[in-house]
């Protein structure tokens, strides 16, 4: 669900274009970047779901930390209020709201493709674990993901052509963040 996070942030870039691209994109991620060097540590881990099962959608994530529904709650909060005591000048009043909601929002869809693997309290791995399961309908969690991704190209680039007064420059960036989305849509399909 990679490109769906991303593409989550292409869809609020157009709705709050004060507000970096590059921070939109990292907000989307958080608790996946926590997850890597928890990973590296071997306190969470991924492989796949059940033996011989390969592809997309195919792994069942043990991240009792990372993506425990609190954890992310109080990760969008440290975001947001980071982003509201230290950049509110620069990118308005809401922006750590905006940027809270964004990294929440990771929780969420992963919530919609995750097989039961996502705790209530950090470092929960009992009952009642979370997630509804479209990664067992990789073709159904593809339409899901794709749709974020084609969200997030169409309004980003709509945005651009409107408010960038070069056109060249416009298209430029319209064509790259279209790139990077599409790209990370593939590199999900294809690269599990």
């Amino acid at each position: 669900m990679l490109a769906g996070h991303f593409g989550v942030a292409g869809i609020v870039k157009a709705w709050r274009p004060e507000i970096p691209l590059a921070a939109l994109l990292v907000a989307s991620q958080v608790p996946d970047l926590v997850f890597l060097p928890l990973a590296a540590a071997g306190v969470e881990s991924m492989g796949p779901a059940a033996p011989g099962l390969s592809g997309y959608g195919s792994l069942l994530i043990t991240a009792p930390f990372s993506h425990a529904l609190v954890s992310n709650a109080v990760l969008a909060l440290a975001v947001g209020l980071l982003v509201h005591v230290f950049l509110r000048e620069r990118w308005g009043p809401s922006a750590g709201w905006v940027l809270g909601g964004v990294v929440f929002s990771h929780w969420l869809l992963d919530l919609l493709v995750h097989r039961p693997d996502m705790p209530l309290l950090p470092g929960g791995s009992g009952p009642p674990l979370l997630g509804l399961g479209l990664w067992e309908v990789p073709v159904a969690a593809a339409v899901v993901e794709g749709s974020l991704v084609a969200a997030g190209v169409l309004l980003y680039g709509w945005r651009t052509l409107r408010d960038v007064p070069d056109r060249r420059r416009a298209w430029a960036y319209s064509v790259g963040v279209g790139a990077l989305l599409a790209g990370s849509f593939l590199f999900d399909l294809f690269a599990s």
